[in-house]
């Protein structure tokens, strides 16, 4: 099975998941369709910290890189992160 024949089969998995639940809603299975949706939200919260983490991490290395005029070193990068606020620094990745 290739990497797209799994994704595929995943994501159809997903779709069926969802068809049930969405027919417990429609035949009042409230816990049911609750759950899933609950479930659904914790996944693309997820994803979206993620998403967010990888975006913040970015701007941080561009905002450096533009101070500097010049690539990072490994030293240069863990320095520069750990100069920001403590709320940042735990928002950025380590790069390594």
């Amino acid at each position: 099975m290739t990497v797209t024949d799994t994704t595929m089969a995943q994501r159809i998995v997903e779709l069926e998941s969802e068809v049930n639940h969405l027919r417990a809603q429609l035949e009042g299975d409230m816990p049911k369709a609750t759950g899933f949706l609950q479930w659904k939200v914790w996944r693309q919260r997820n994803a979206l910290d993620i998403l967010n983490h990888k975006v913040v991490t970015q701007r941080f290395v561009l905002r450096t890189l533009e101070e500097l005029g010049r690539g990072l070193t490994r030293e240069e990068y863990i320095k520069a992160r750990d100069s920001q606020p403590e709320k940042l620094q735990a928002r950025i990745e380590e790069v390594e």
